[in-house]
């Protein structure tokens, strides 16, 4: 997830494409004379992304890997390494990292590609005959379809770029899927759900000490014990707004507006 005044044409290449997986790299045009980051599809699931700053002394990266559950549905596990994150980054519990900053990079597109794949299938054309890449930011995507068209016959299913097989979803399996945060991760994420449940809790339980409270503060007869009961009532009545909101961050819906 970048920032917005940083959206830019890249430039992309392919550097080789066999059974193997395919190797790629890129860079952004915006500065002059820009390091490559290579980013590589290893046959059959995963995803090397390599951040090379050779003269600053550091590296880092992303590996992703997906996991088929069934058709239309995967698992995604992804690992950042290197020695390009701060102190801050590596004590951030993981539910934090998940809802700051992973989840919103994996979900970014989301709800596009699913309308995309929608789409193409109402349509019952290849990608081919509907898609127009552009050469600043579609080389990759492209060559990996072009790799299933020559090594994807023997998969279940797949959507290459000129050939598919088995494309079209039953629209009874289509309701089954449900786009949002919650379903797709937090349900699944130990750290994540943990922390889900944790924020309910504390919702409720100030929702009903600023109730308590405020019954305190109607029948007491000391104004001094009324002000402070009331205080307090208030306090945890901000406390039940924020751990909604917290608990809101694990709830996301993933429909664009």
């Amino acid at each position: 997830m970048g920032s917005r005044k940083d959206a830019q044409p890249l430039e992309l290449e392919v550097i080789d494409s066999n059974i193997q997986g395919i190797k790629g790299r890129w860079r952004q045009t915006q500065t002059g004379n820009l390091p490559w980051m290579s980013l590589d599809f290893i046959a059959p699931n995963l995803i090397l992304y390599k951040l090379d700053y050779e003269q600053q002394g550091k590296f880092g990266g992303v590996a992703l890997y997906s996991i088929p559950l069934s058709k239309d549905r995967c698992r995604v596990l992804v690992r950042n390494y290197g020695n390009i994150f701060s102190q801050k980054i590596k004590l951030m519990p993981p539910w934090l990292d998940h809802i700051l900053i992973r989840n919103k990079i994996l979900e970014g597109d989301l709800q596009l590609v699913v309308e995309q794949k929608a789409q193409i299938e109402r349509l019952g054309q290849n990608l081919k005959e509907v898609y127009l890449p552009l050469k600043t930011s579609d080389p990759l995507v492209v060559e990996y379809r072009k790799w299933l068209d020559k090594f994807g016959s023997s998969l279940p299913f797949y959507q290459g770029y000129s050939t598919s097989k088995n494309v079209v979803s039953n629209k009874s399996d289509q309701k089954l899927i449900t786009l949002d945060r919650f379903s797709q991760h937090t349900l699944i994420c130990h750290s994540c759900n943990q922390a889900y449940q944790v924020t309910n809790r504390l919702k409720q339980s100030c929702i009903g000490v600023a109730i308590a409270l405020a019954a305190v503060a109607i029948v007491a007869d000391d104004s001094r014990i009324r002000i402070a009961a009331i205080s307090l009532s208030i306090a945890a009545v901000v406390m039940s707004a924020m751990a909604q909101i917290l608990k809101a961050h694990f709830q996301r819906s993933y429909t664009r507006h």
